[in-house]
């Protein structure tokens, strides 16, 4: 889904400014998962300053998981069907761990951040460990503390998220 990116800055006299009006910056495709898409709107590396001159911060050597007290704001479009993959499609058991993490049977990952979530369009499905899940439709807003978590797309059309991911400290267990 491309949407539209409006940013604001203060200009040198303390005036509102638009800065760029336009689609994101960089859009990340993965020809292992058609359709699966990822669009980088915006970031910061640490807490920012206000007001801001609204100067470029999104660049692709970033790493996706903000730093404690920075942010990422990104789209991701969920193709249908999205979710691990059929045992066909898996490596031979004798692929070594990190080549086989993209066939993983959950997809659980975990982050340490705070996600808050909008489902824009379409169904999605989180799962938890356990295998728990919650159906999030167009409208609804997941707050995500850390745990681990997977998606799944159970319908025939895309599913988009908008997240605003928030760099957190890790506790021990």
């Amino acid at each position: 889904m491309l949407l539209r990116r409006v940013v604001t800055g203060v200009g040198p006299d303390g005036a509102g400014i638009f800065v760029q009006d336009g689609p994101a910056p960089h859009v990340i495709t993965n020809d292992d998962r058609p359709g699966l898409e990822v669009s980088y709107l915006w970031s910061t590396e640490e807490p920012p300053s206000v007001p801001g001159s609204g100067a470029e911060s999104t660049r692709l050597d970033q790493e996706p998981v903000p730093p404690v007290g920075g942010t990422r704001l990104i789209s991701v479009t969920y193709p249908p069907g999205f979710g691990p993959r059929e045992p066909a499609a898996r490596p031979p058991a004798d692929v070594d761990d990190a080549a086989a993490a993209p066939f993983d049977d959950s997809l659980l990952h975990t982050t340490e951040t705070v996600d808050y979530g909008v489902v824009l369009r379409g169904e999605i499905c989180i799962v938890l460990t356990g295998g728990e899940e919650r159906a999030l439709a167009a409208g609804d807003v997941l707050v995500h503390n850390g745990a681990a978590h997977g998606w799944r797309n159970r319908r025939d059309e895309p599913a988009v998220v908008l997240y605003v991911i928030v760099g957190g400290r890790a506790v021990e267990r």
